[in-house]
């Protein structure tokens, strides 16, 4: 089982060879020649960073959705028509906390799906959908993963909460923040118990208050900074990451070894 980063960029990312930071999780379950996929987030960019990783959208069983911001959901309604239309009817499950399932088609995909040669569809047209109660966490292809609200957008009106991910692999445990605010209270029990974390980390001059800043992440404990990988960085100069005492900054197309 291994981990690639289709892309390691933030939302906003100008470079075509450091896309959003969508992951593609992949197995070979015994006695199969094919190997199944789980893609992590389906970002604005996902057909240019999934083709450079040799990648179709039928060559996926199913697509995990952390939160509706669109470097993680921009590249459904591409998923979706492209298996529909050229891919023979191709589906994915797409497996998502319950309380996402109606704004990510009334405010971010209906527009584009809803009207089609097969009359008015629904989400369940194009995906077979997959509600998760967070507490319950989900399996896929004999892996365990703990669904973790976190919070992403914190404001006086309302907070938007990213699910991550705490997978239990067989060799491996990983935390996988998605996108999350600097909170090592709520996020240090997870960082204990992982074998590797996944960090995403903002850098430059600005701190935006909605993902962990490295100048936050810096002081983290050393032994939590020895197993984390950081990733979700614009196109600043990055600081000397192995030297601050984490295991670096993740590069577009590196895959991680889960067992």
């Amino acid at each position: 089982m291994k981990l690639t980063f289709a892309g390691t960029g933030s939302a906003f990312c100008m470079a075509a060879d450091n896309f959003q930071s969508n992951m593609v999780l992949e197995t070979t379950p015994s006695g199969d020649e094919q190997p199944k996929r789980l893609l992590i987030d389906c970002g604005s960019d996902a057909r240019h960073s999934l083709r450079k990783l040799g990648c179709m959208p039928n060559d996926f069983e199913a697509v995990y959705i952390s939160h509706l911001h669109s470097d993680h959901i921009g590249g459904l309604e591409w998923m979706a028509l492209a298996n529909y239309f050229i891919f023979d009817g191709h589906r994915v499950d797409l497996i998502t906390a319950r309380e996402l399932i109606e704004p990510l088609w009334e405010h971010s995909l209906r527009g584009g799906l809803e009207t089609s040669d097969h009359g008015n569809s629904t989400l369940s047209s194009y995906f077979d959908v997959i509600a998760l109660e967070p507490e319950d966490g989900f399996e896929w292809q004999g892996l365990k993963f703990d669904v973790i609200p976190a919070a992403h957008v914190v404001t006086e009106e309302k907070t938007m909460f990213s699910f991550a991910l705490f997978g239990h692999a067989k060799d491996k445990s990983f935390f996988l923040t998605t996108d999350a605010i600097f909170d090592p209270d709520a996020h240090m029990p997870f960082y204990k118990k992982a074998d590797i974390i996944f960090q995403d980390c903002e850098l430059g001059p600005r701190h935006s208050g909605v993902h962990a800043h490295y100048d936050q992440l810096v002081t983290l404990p050393a032994e939590v900074k020895a197993k984390m990988w950081l990733y979700h960085y614009q196109a600043y100069d990055k600081p000397d990451a192995k030297a601050d005492g984490f295991c670096g900054f993740i590069s577009p197309e590196q895959s991680f070894d889960l067992g």
